[in-house]
Formats: C-alpha cells, sequence, structure tokens
C-alpha cells in the first residue's frame, strides 16, 4: 500500500470515529422540556428562582453541569413524582440555600438554570 493511501485511509478513520464523538459529547441534547420543571417547586416558586437554586446546585456538585448528564440522570424510565418520592424515602436529599431538596428535583432546577431566562 502506498504510503499517500495509506494516510488518507487512516484520516477517514480518524474523522469516521471523532465526528460522532464530538457530536455526543458537544452536540444539543434535545429532551422534554418537563425534565425541566420540578412540578411541586413550580407551585411556590417562580421561574427565576427555580434557575437561581439549579445554579446554587451546580456549583455544589460541578459533575452535574452538563446538559447531557442531568438529561441521562433525570431520563431514567421512571416518573419524575416517583423518582421525587423514592429520593426522600431513600435519604437521598441535599440541602441549597436552605431548601431540602430531593436530588431529582434538584437536578430539575439545575436543567432549568440552563435554559434562557424567561422573557417578562
Amino acid at each position: 500500500m502506498k504510503r499517500r493511501n495509506f494516510l488518507l485511509i487512516g484520516a477517514a478513520g480518524v474523522a469516521a470515529v471523532s465526528i460522532p464523538t464530538y457530536n455526543y459529547y458537544f452536540g444539543d441534547v434535545t429532551y422534554d422540556p418537563l425534565l425541566a420543571q420540578p412540578p411541586s417547586l413550580s407551585l411556590i416558586w417562580e421561574t427565576h428562582e427555580i434557575q437561581a437554586i439549579g445554579k446554587k446546585y451546580i456549583q455544589q456538585t460541578p459533575d452535574e453541569r452538563r446538559v447531557r448528564t442531568l438529561v441521562n440522570l433525570l431520563s431514567d424510565g421512571s416518573t419524575l413524582q416517583n423518582l421525587s418520592i423514592e429520593d426522600f424515602k431513600s435519604g437521598r436529599t441535599v440541602l441549597v440555600d436552605g431548601w431540602i431538596l430531593s436530588e431529582t428535583e434538584a437536578r430539575q432546577c439545575a436543567l432549568a438554570s440552563t435554559l434562557e431566562p424567561p422573557t417578562k
């Protein structure tokens, strides 16, 4: 095989692996917008307050700062309400700005904090 052909085939192979990998880690994530709306907290807080709590949660939990990570954690097949209840039963709670939240609620707030602020 000629060196030129080898280099072209090698470059094509690297591109074939790199492009999908880049898109997976850095591309846009599509998800149901309801994932970013914690139902119980929406009854007592405005959107900007939910987003502020989400930003504080992300500061406490930097491993969960990526949208893709949050979506994966929130999309495990169970309903979000059931996940929140199970979080409280299992002691999976977090303290954010003086509020005790289930991990699911905190993650929903974090996801909401990545969205554009609401227009007034």
